[in-house]
């Protein structure tokens, strides 16, 4: 999204286009953020643009935009430009997808607690990917495969999962930390046992990290006004997985990290609910369906060129 939002190639222009006709348009102090659901001709024509999570308004945005697609004429419905030049200009992070790598599919969620919300805040849930090149996977592994072999996760790799995926997105969209707001990463992979060329491989670890300074918490309403804040997030890291030796590929992986975490930032919902409280992410490899290849959210702090 934040690359559509400000980005210069066609596809990030016509998106721009078509947002500024949305439920955001003609604000005087525009935001760095247009979240929201929207439907648009080829041509870049706004039919209708809603933001919600509610089943009921969201039928009836679309209903608004039939009506205005079927009194269109095929004129208005469609774009001259020429679609096959303007695509080879488009830069999308998903050129970079490793499919040799890893791929992780990253949920998070709030675990019970006495006073979670009754409205939909209680059940909210979020989802992210985290991306391994294969030499970054390689890199993991213990230089031999054997029984209680072990092998610490390279702090670069690690760093970046804790700062990029374990944040607190649950009920909207957050920063990414910051390398300095590290205060504790650490991660071990060790062999339990090796069978058919295949590797059961545990994981365990933690993960702190603390931020402090200005920001905004309340949307637009302190956006002109941020104040001083602080956030961390605490976890324990555990995990399982196989590896198949010889093609140096995981064949399943799933771990799950658990903590307590705290603070809010402008847009993720927490305004009135800073915590402490329990927090859970649990990770998982991913499939290859075109779904699954999405880039992750702050792909642009992966720094790979």
């Amino acid at each position: 999204m934040h690359r559509l939002q400000v980005g210069k190639d066609p596809e990030c222009l016509l998106a721009q286009k078509i947002f500024e006709q949305g439920h955001y348009a003609g604000r005087t102090q525009p935001s760095n953020t247009r979240q929201g659901i929207y439907a648009a001709a080829p041509s870049g024509f706004m039919l209708a643009s809603i933001n919600t999570n509610d089943p009921i308004a969201m039928a009836g945005m679309l209903r608004r935009a039939l009506d205005k697609w079927n009194a269109m004429t095929p004129f208005e419905r469609s774009s001259s430009v020429d679609v096959e030049a303007q695509a080879k200009q488009i830069n999308r992070p998903e050129a970079k997808y490793p499919e040799d790598g890893l791929v992780l599919r990253v949920f998070s969620r709030d675990l019970p607690r006495e006073n979670l919300p009754k409205d939909w805040r209680g059940s909210a849930w979020n989802q992210d990917y985290a991306w391994f090149r294969r030499d970054e996977v390689l890199s993991m592994m213990p230089a031999k495969m054997a029984k209680g072999a072990q092998q610490a996760v390279p702090a670069p790799i690690l760093n970046r999962l804790v700062r990029l995926n374990f944040v607190d997105n649950v009920r909207g969209q957050t920063p990414a930390f910051a390398e300095k707001d590290i205060v504790r990463a650490d991660l071990t992979i060790e062999v339990v046992s090796v069978a058919s060329g295949v590797a059961d491989l545990v994981l365990r670890g933690s993960s702190r990290v603390e931020a402090a300074g200005r920001w905004a918490v309340a949307g637009y309403r302190d956006m002109n006004s941020p104040s001083e804040q602080k956030a961390y997030i605490d976890l324990k890291l555990f995990g399982r997985a196989k590896y198949r030796v010889e093609t140096e590929r995981f064949t399943s992986f799933e771990m799950v990290a658990l903590g307590t975490r705290y603070g809010a930032t402008q847009y993720n919902g927490r305004t009135d609910d800073a915590g402490p409280a329990p927090i859970g992410y649990a990770l998982v490899k991913a499939g290859n369906t075109s779904a699954e290849r999405v880039a992750p959210a702050n792909y642009w702090n992966y720094h790979w060129r």
